[in-house]
């Protein structure tokens, strides 16, 4: 006689159907997307602003509201946001953190794309050690893969973070 499935056997049954769909990316595309994420640090702590091209679209958005910064200025029509970013990434130099690091990378396939969740922390020029989880929506372009969406978030209170399998249904 069959028994019924328990909740973790079906919670864990699930799991399997989303880790089987995510190996449709190949390990070629999650090394790349890896080194994706991990570029924009360098990138960074280089001043290297006008490579951000390596990293992002020119369509892209980034939503750091949970950091509390302002709004990107608006942009002009013929403009690109990759622009705007750069140069707000230049206003902000020497001010920023004097290095970034990310780790803990997590990518999972999402459609015609791909969806990266990281753990992003920056060594302040004070001394103190900030802690984000960045949320990625990468496509991939003529040149690779790029973010086209990032939403920063604040590691403020333990327990309370990202929880990276849960795609939007």
């Amino acid at each position: 006689m069959a028994r019924a499935k328990t909740r973790a056997e079906n919670r864990w049954q699930s799991e399997l159907i989303r880790l089987e769909s995510a190996l449709s990316l190949t390990t070629d595309d999650r090394l790349e997307i890896h080194e994706v994420i991990a570029l924009h640090g360098h990138l960074s702590d280089a001043g290297a602003y006008e490579r951000f091209d390596e990293v992002f679209t020119c369509d892209l958005v980034i939503d750091a509201g949970d950091l509390g910064l302002a709004q990107l200025p608006a942009r002009a029509p013929s403009r690109p946001l990759l622009d705007v970013y750069i140069a707000a990434a230049h206003r902000h130099g020497s001010d920023g953190p004097l290095a970034h690091h990310v780790t803990n990378v997590i990518v999972r396939e999402d459609g015609e794309g791909a969806r990266a969740w990281s753990k992003g922390m920056a060594l302040n020029q004070d001394g103190s050690v900030a802690s984000v989880t960045y949320e990625d929506q990468l496509v991939r372009t003529r040149q690779g893969w790029r973010i086209r969406h990032r939403k920063i978030s604040a590691r403020r209170k333990a327990g309370h973070g990202v929880e990276p399998l849960s795609l939007p249904g």
